[in-house]
Parts: C-alpha cells; structure tokens; sequence
C-alpha cells in the first residue's frame, strides 16, 4: 500500500489543497465512528465517566507533541475561535496599538479589527513584502511598525496565502526586546512544522489540528503561556474551578466541558498523531522533512513552466507554496458564492482541487500548493500542464 491508499478521495480528483479544510484518514475517521457509536451506547456513561479522561489524555499527547508546558493547553472548535478567545482576554486599553501583518488571514482580520475597536484600540499594520528574499527583510518590516504605543501583536505562523514559513521565534524576539507581547495565528503549525511552545515566548498561541495533523474537523488546540493563564476565560462559561475537585489547572478546567460537545475531533488527536508518525520511517520529521521537499519540487515545476519567480527563498516553505501568475488579474466579485475563474476550471475541466489565492491590494493571483503524505509529483506535472493550457485560451 501506498500513503494515498489511506484517504478517502473520490476517483477523478487531485487534491493538492490540503492546506485549506485538511483531509483526515480513513483509520482515524474509523476511530471516531468508533468514539460515536460508544457514546450512544451509554452516553450518560461515556459523558460524565469516560469523556473527561480521554480528553486529557488527548491533551497530554498534543503536550508532548506541541513543546508545551504542562496544564497550558486546551481544545477550541478551530484557530478562528482561537483567535477570538485570546483577543477578548488581551487587556487592550483605548489608544494603544495592536500589530498584525497585512497578510493576516481574513477571519482573524475581522475579529481584530472588530474587537480592538470596541476597546479603542488602534490597528496597525505590518506591510510584509512580497516576495520576500530574506528572513532579515520581515524582521525590518516588523521593526519599522513598531510605536511606543504598541503592547501586543497578531503574527503568523506560516501565511494563509502564500504558504510562507514566518521567522517566528525571531520575530517574538524582536518584538519583546520593546516589552511586546505577542500571539500567534498558527493555523498551519502543529504539524507542518515543528514546534516548542514553551521555548517560543508567545503569550499564546492557536492552532488547527484538522489541517497538517488530520484529525477530524473541528478540533484546535490553544496554547497560553502560564504566566498568562490567570483569569483567561472561554468565551462560554460553563463549569468554573469552584465546581469540581481536580487536577486539572483553572485554565483548563474553564475550558474542559462548555456544553454539550461533539468530543469526537478532539479525542481523535492522539489517534491522529500516531498515524501520521506511522507513515515515514522517520516519524513526525521524517512527515514534515518529506511534505516540505515534495512543495519545493512542486514550486519548481510550476515556476518553470509558468515563468514565476518564487514568493520567498527555499528556507521559508514548508508544506505549501505559492506560484503568482502575473498573466492572470481577473476581476474579484464579493459575491459570498463567487469562486475565481480559474480556480473552477481546474477542477471542472480537469478535477484538479487547488485554490487561487491573492495579496490584498493585488490583482496578480496566485496558486498556492499543497503537498501531503497522498500526494505524489506527477499531481504537480499535471497541475503545471493544466495552468499552461488555461493561459494558451486567455492568449
């Protein structure tokens, strides 16, 4: 058996976007319809015995993995209620500032924007360059928006758009030799790219494991420093530490039952996190050394058929990369269904599943690939074909 042998694709379909939604494997979608029929076998049994101490081992193997100290994680649906979660306990006063990326995904964006307004704060944003030659050139781009009013900052992990691997740790650096504390978008870090939470210096972080750890949708973890912890809150408040006798910390406890949930995606990490290892000889790097060198062979591809120059050096990709077309600047609608153009052909015409990305403040799209344990080079030749036939029709 192959990788690919253990998803689930339908037949006709190349899938090289597992960057957006994820695509979790057949065994650990096994795991989960296991999870689901023993709940309803006894789900006043499973809920009040059993949930609890599966969900903390869940989040002892996510401890491990993560670099995290321990009682400093807990599980959010997704990075987006992440990310909300953080800014509403950040003590953001009128006037200060907040620095984010212009890249910033659109959804945390939003909630950002939203948010800081209603505490009159003040947005301000890093224009990071694209494309980029060096890692120097974004630590600039960071110094040059710093203000004495800055106290906080929202930085990517790896960029939504591009795929590109920001200098984090370096970044953090910077920012906290001025007494700024930072937060992190990492939608795409736990298992992209290796991490060590507890060594980074965020003051928390957020990241999806639906994506490079292909757990089941809707399950994320939630990393905040312990010297943060103090007070954090959910944005549901359930249970509170006075309700229970336990080991667990404050911090997770306000975050370990807020409602009724679906605990399958979350207790499904662990099971996830095995299966992934399983794949290559060398483990979890072995996973990540192999998706980031098959991205830079696609890249490569692309980039000489298309006649792109890269959006930033090799030692910034790691399981995705972006390609511009220069030749291709269709109008965007801001219909809620509108799909680009060209995006809905490839996988029209030639069942290719890849999205056209772009810049704000650009015309110039851009490819931005995906590489996973299913995906092999022909994909890419095939892709690379297809782009080229797409551009012959426009000239």
């Amino acid at each position: 058996m192959t990788a690919s042998d253990f998803w689930a694709f339908r037949d006709g379909i190349t899938f090289l976007n597992h960057g957006s939604f994820g695509a979790c494997p057949v065994p650990v979608l096994e795991k989960r319809e296991q999870l689901l029929r023993q709940i309803e076998l006894d789900p006043m049994e499973f809920m009040l015995n059993d949930y609890q101490p599966l969900r903390c081992s869940a989040l002892e193997a996510l401890t491990q993995f993560t670099g995290a100290e321990k009682d400093s994680l807990v599980f959010v649906e997704n990075c987006t209620t992440g990310i909300n979660t953080i800014l509403q306990n950040i003590p953001l006063m009128p006037g200060e500032k907040i620095l984010v990326m212009d890249q910033e995904y659109f959804s945390s964006m939003n909630a950002l924007r939203e948010i800081a307004g209603r505490k009159g704060a003040v947005v301000q944003l890093i224009h990071l360059p694209c494309p980029v030659s060096s890692r120097e050139e974004i630590l600039e781009a960071v110094a040059a928006a710093i203000t004495p009013k800055t106290r906080f900052a929202l930085i990517d992990h790896v960029v939504s758009s591009t795929g590109m691997v920001l200098p984090l740790k370096n970044i953090i650096d910077l920012l906290s030799s001025f007494g700024i504390k930072t937060i992190v978008d990492g939608a795409h870090g736990p298992g992209e790219v290796p991490l060590d939470l507890k060594n980074l210096g965020c003051m928390a972080y957020v990241g999806n494991c639906h994506k490079w750890l292909c757990s089941p949708r809707s399950s994320a973890v939630l990393y905040v420093s312990p010297e943060f912890q103090n007070s954090f809150l959910p944005l549901v408040i359930s249970h509170i530490p006075s309700d229970f006798d336990t080991e667990l910390s404050d911090f997770q406890l306000y975050f370990s039952w807020n409602g009724t949930p679906d605990p399958t995606p979350a207790l499904c990490v662990p099971c996830s996190i095995d299966f992934m290892a399983a794949l290559h000889s060398g483990g979890w790097q072995g996973v990540m050394d192999s998706n980031r060198e098959l991205a830079l062979k696609a890249r490569e591809i692309l980039c000489s058929v298309t006649g792109a120059e890269p959006v930033c050096p090799d030692s910034m990709v790691g399981a995705m990369a972006a390609v511009p077309l220069e030749w291709y600047t269709p109008d965007v609608s801001r219909e809620t269904d509108w799909i680009d153009p060209l995006q809905k052909w490839l996988k029209n015409e030639k069942g290719i599943v890849v999205p056209v990305t772009d810049l704000q403040g650009s015309k110039t799209r851009m490819i931005r690939l995906s590489a996973q344990m299913y995906n092999t080079i022909h994909q890419y030749q095939y892709l690379a074909e297809a782009l080229v036939e797409f551009r012959n029709r426009l000239y």
